[in-house]
């Protein structure tokens, strides 16, 4: 997946095969693993998947996250 963040005046991306949330941001991890970056929320801008990741919702929508408002 792609990673997509704006740490000043132009955008940047790191490739990366797995992340984990936290409170502050978000881990990035190669495929064997190991820490290969941090973006705090912040500056985080979106994360694409690569061809062959998107996952395919029922209904076309994403279930609603039990803390977003209406």
């Amino acid at each position: 997946m792609k990673v997509v963040f704006k740490p000043g005046n132009a955008y940047e991306e790191i490739n990366c095969f797995d992340f984990r949330e936290y409170d502050h941001g978000i881990v990035l991890h190669d495929e064997q693993g190991y820490n290969i970056g941090y973006v705090p929320h912040e500056i985080l801008s979106h994360i694409e998947p690569h061809s062959g990741e998107e996952v395919a919702f029922e209904g076309g929508e994403p279930p609603e996250r039990a803390d977003e408002e209406d």
